[in-house]
C-alpha cells in the first residue's frame, strides 16, 4: 500500500522552478532517503509534503488521503521534522511530551510508549536546554510517535550530530519501523547513513528525480539473533533473498536486493524471532552517487 503518492509535483519562486513535475512513492513499512546535492529541492519537497507551502501543480495523497481536498485528514498521518525540532527548551523532555499530549488529547499509555522508545531514561526530567542535539531529535521523534502517524518526514535528521548520536537516532528510526509500523522519507547528506537506514534511495538534482536511471544495488547484512537457523527457514523463498549463511549460533548473514530488508524484518518480527542486531555489511552508496551525478553532469 502507498502510504505517501507525489504526482507531478512543481514549485516555483519568482521566476525560479526549484521542483520539476516529480512523482514518488513510499511504501508501507518502508523507510525512503532522499539524496541530493545541496539546493538540490530536497527540503523543498519536504515542505510540500507537510504542507509548510503549496506546490504550483501536482498532488500529494498521504494514506490514502489527497492533501489539498482531505487536508485534515491527510496531514493526521503524518509527522515531521523540519529543519530543526520545535521543542520547548526552558520545559524538560517529559514537560514537552506532556504538553503535546494534553493538545492531542494522547492517552497516557501512548505518552509512556513515547517515553520508553525515546531511551532517554533519567533525562527526560531533565530541562532541554541541557539535551545534546542527539537527544533532541529522540525526544522529537518521541513527540511525533504519540501522534501515531503512518509517515514520519525528516529533514537531515542525523546534521550536527556525532557518531554516537548519528547511530542511537538511526537504531530509533528502524526500531519505530520495526515495532510501530511507521514509514519514513528522510532526507540526507550522510551517504553512509543513507544506506545503513534505507530501504530504498531516491535521488533529486536540480528538482528533477533521478531514482528511475539507477540500477538495484545489492545489500549484506549481518543480523544478530536468538535462533538464526529458524530465521534462515523462515526466509526461504521469500523474492529478492539471494543468498543466506548461518554464522554461529546468534547470527545470519543475507545477501538480498535494495528494499527487501523491511519484509525480512517484517517475517521475522511477527514470528517472535528476537533481532538483537542489524548492520550492513557493504557500503556503495557512495559510488552510485559519484556516478549518478558526474554522469549527469558531463
Amino acid at each position: 500500500m502507498h502510504v505517501l503518492e507525489v504526482n507531478n509535483l512543481s514549485k516555483s519562486f519568482g521566476k525560479t522552478r526549484v521542483i520539476k513535475n516529480i512523482s514518488f512513492n513510499v511504501e508501507e513499512g518502508e523507510i525512503v532517503g532522499f539524496v541530493g546535492p545541496n539546493g538540490a529541492g530536497k527540503t523543498t519537497t519536504l515542505k510540500l509534503i507537510t504542507d509548510l507551502i503549496r506546490p504550483d501543480e501536482g498532488e500529494i495523497i498521504i494514506n490514502g488521503y489527497p492533501l489539498k481536498k482531505r487536508r485534515e485528514a491527510a496531514l493526521g498521518s503524518l509527522a515531521g521534522i523540519i529543519e530543526n525540532p520545535g521543542l520547548y527548551v526552558n520545559l524538560t523532555g517529559l514537560d514537552n511530551l506532556l504538553f503535546i499530549a494534553k493538545v492531542r488529547g494522547i492517552s497516557k499509555e501512548k505518552l509512556q510508549r513515547a517515553i520508553d522508545i525515546t531511551g532517554l531514561g533519567k533525562n527526560i526530567h531533565r530541562q532541554v536546554r541541557k539535551y545534546s542535539l542527539g537527544m533532541k531529535q529522540r525526544l522529537a521523534l518521541g513527540m511525533c510517535l504519540m501522534t501515531e502517524p503512518k509517515l514520519l518526514i525528516l529533514d537531515e535528521p542525523t546534521n550536527g550530530l556525532d557518531p554516537t548520536g548519528t547511530m542511537e537516532l538511526r537504531e530509533l528510526m528502524l526500531k519505530m519501523v520495526q515495532e510501530e509500523g511507521v514509514s519514513i522519507l528522510f532526507s540526507s547528506h550522510m551517504l553512509g547513513e543513507v544506506e545503513k537506514t534505507a530501504d530504498r534511495v531516491i535521488y533529486i538534482k536540480d528538482g528533477v528525480l533521478l531514482d528511475k536511471t539507477v540500477p538495484a544495488f545489492d545489500s549484506f547484512f549481518s543480523i544478530i539473533l536468538n535462533d538464526p537457523s529458524e530465521a534462515a527457514a523462515l526466509l526461504k523463498g521469500v523474492e529478492g533473498i539471494l543468498s543466506m549463511k548461518v554464522e554461529g549460533k546468534d547470527k545470519l548473514s543475507v545477501h538480498m536486493r535494495e528494499g527487501v530488508i523491511s519484509e525480512v524484518l517484517r517475517i521475522l518480527t511477527e514470528n517472535n524471532i528476537r533481532i538483537h542486531d542489524i548492520n550492513k555489511q557493504r557500503d556503495d552508496l557512495e559510488l552510485i552517487y559519484s556516478r549518478i551525478f558526474r554522469g549527469v553532469e558531463s
